[in-house]
């Protein structure tokens, strides 16, 4: 991680993210599913969900600090993927985006069944 990443304001998650932790995680579960438990974590994390877009698999969750694109792609029947992209509302992040994404892929470690990360480069 450099010092670019550190104070930057916003953190996204890929495929082949060269920081292990911002990878694309996957879930043995259906959109549907999926798409219930980003909505529980909003209700846990008290966020607004301001849209969800089911055509495009994105959900978009704000607060008054930062907002958060969820994009959820289902790979196959009982596989999806999940991606955050975070930007605070501040000047200089303090790596606070990424550590976000770590907290939001701990809980969905804890509600669906984790399957891998990075799985489909």
């Amino acid at each position: 991680m450099g010092f670019m990443s550190f104070i930057g304001n916003s953190a996204e998650t890929s495929e082949l993210h060269s920081v292990v932790g911002l990878r694309s995680r996957y879930y043995r579960a259906n959109y549907t599913k999926t798409k219930a438990v980003i909505q529980e974590l909003a209700e846990e994390f008290k966020l607004d969900v301001k849209n969800v877009d089911d055509q495009h698999g994105e959900i978009l969750l704000q607060s008054n600090k930062f907002h958060i694109v969820v994009t959820i792609i289902s790979v196959n029947p009982i596989e999806t993927s999940v991606d955050f992209k975070v930007l605070m509302y501040a000047f200089v992040g303090f790596n606070r985006p990424q550590k976000k994404i770590n907290e939001f892929y701990k809980y969905l470690d804890s509600k669906m069944t984790f399957k891998g990360v990075g799985l489909h480069p």
